[in-house]
C-alpha cells in the first residue's frame, strides 16, 4: 500500500485560525464584489453615489434648489429686519417712559391744585365751625387730603422660594402658586384694618378710598389700576394699640396668620408712632344730596 503523505511540520491550524485568515485576506464582501462585477459588465459606474446621481431626475434637483433659495432669502430678510425690530422696541420703550413722566407731572399739578382747593374750602367754612369740622373729617375719610399720625403697619410678602413654584394653590382650585400673595389676601388685610378702627389706609403709598379696587391682572396685583410689587406694606392711621389688638383677634387677622403658618407667606405687624399717608390719586364725586 502507498505510504500516506506526512503532515506538514509547522503548527496545526484550527477552524478559528482559518476564519481569521479569511477575514484578513478577503476584505471585500463576496456579495458586494459580485454586484460590482455585474455593474461593471453592464458598463455602469461602480460608485454608489455616482449611480444614484445619474438616476436623479431634473425635477428633484429643481426642488432642492428652490428650497435652498427660499432658506437663503428667509435668512437674509431676518438679518435685515433684526435692527429694525430692535429700533422699534427702543422707540416704544421711550414713548412709554415719556408718557409715565408726563403722568407724574400731571399728578403733581393735580395734587397742588387740590391742596389749594381744600385750603380755600376750609377757610370759607371756618376751621372752628361745625361745618368746618365736618368738612375736615369728610376730607380725611374720602382720601381727599394727606394725613399723618400714629397707626398700625402690616407687611405681606411672598414666601421664600416663590420664584420657583412647585405646584398649584390649594386655597383656590386652579390657582397658580400657593406661596404668592394674592389680591384676596390684600382685600382681607384692608377689610380687617377698616374694621379695627382705621381712619385712613394706604398700600405701598397708594391711598385707598371707598371706591378703591384691589384686583389681579396676570401675575400683578392692581390697586386702583396701578400695579404693585411685593412686599406689600399696608399703613393705617388710628389708635395703634387698639387697632393691633382688634386686628389680631379679627377673622381677617386670623386668616393672614393662617397663610403664614400653612403656606409660608411672610406676615408682620407693628405699631408706628408716626405715619404719613398721601391723598388719593383719584377722587370721583358721583352724587351730592342735601342732608334733611
Amino acid at each position: 500500500m502507498p505510504t500516506p503523505p506526512r503532515p506538514p511540520s509547522g503548527p496545526r491550524r484550527d477552524a478559528s485560525m482559518s476564519l481569521l485568515t479569511g477575514l484578513l485576506s478577503q476584505t471585500l464582501d463576496p456579495g458586494y464584489a459580485e454586484a460590482a462585477a455585474r455593474r461593471e459588465a453592464r458598463g455602469e459606474d461602480a460608485d454608489h453615489h455616482g449611480h444614484w446621481t445619474t438616476r436623479m431626475s431634473p425635477t428633484v434637483l429643481l426642488g432642492v434648489a428652490a428650497i435652498g433659495l427660499v432658506l437663503v432669502i428667509a435668512a437674509i430678510n431676518t438679518h435685515r429686519q433684526a435692527p429694525q425690530v430692535e429700533q422699534e422696541r427702543k422707540q416704544l420703550i421711550s414713548r412709554v417712559q415719556d408718557v409715565e413722566r408726563k403722568n407724574s407731572v400731571d399728578e403733581d399739578q393735580i395734587s397742588e391744585v387740590r391742596a389749594d382747593l381744600q385750603a380755600a374750602q376750609a377757610a370759607a367754612l371756618g376751621p372752628g365751625t361745625e361745618e368746618g369740622k365736618a368738612f375736615a373729617a369728610l376730607s380725611v375719610s374720602t382720601g381727599a387730603v394727606p394725613v399723618t399720625g400714629p397707626g398700625l403697619e402690616v407687611v405681606l410678602s411672598d414666601a421664600a422660594g416663590a420664584d420657583n413654584p412647585a405646584g398649584g394653590d390649594p386655597r383656590q382650585p386652579g390657582g397658580s402658586d400657593l406661596s404668592r400673595v394674592q389680591d384676596v389676601d390684600l382685600q382681607h388685610a384692608v377689610n380687617g384694618l377698616w374694621a379695627s378702627g382705621a381712619e385712613a389706609v394706604a398700600i405701598n403709598g397708594q391711598r385707598l378710598t371707598a371706591l378703591s379696587a384691589i384686583r389681579t391682572a396676570g401675575s400683578a396685583i392692581l390697586v386702583d389700576f396701578r400695579p404693585l410689587s411685593p412686599p406689600y406694606t399696608l399703613q393705617a392711621i388710628g389708635d395703634p394699640k387698639s387697632m393691633a389688638a382688634k386686628f389680631a383677634n379679627s377673622t381677617e387677622g386670623k386668616y393672614l396668620f393662617g397663610l403664614k403658618s400653612q403656606y409660608g407667606i411672610r406676615f408682620d405687624t407693628g405699631t408706628k408712632d408716626h405715619l404719613a399717608l398721601p391723598a388719593a390719586s383719584q377722587l370721583t364725586v358721583t352724587d351730592a344730596v342735601p342732608v334733611p
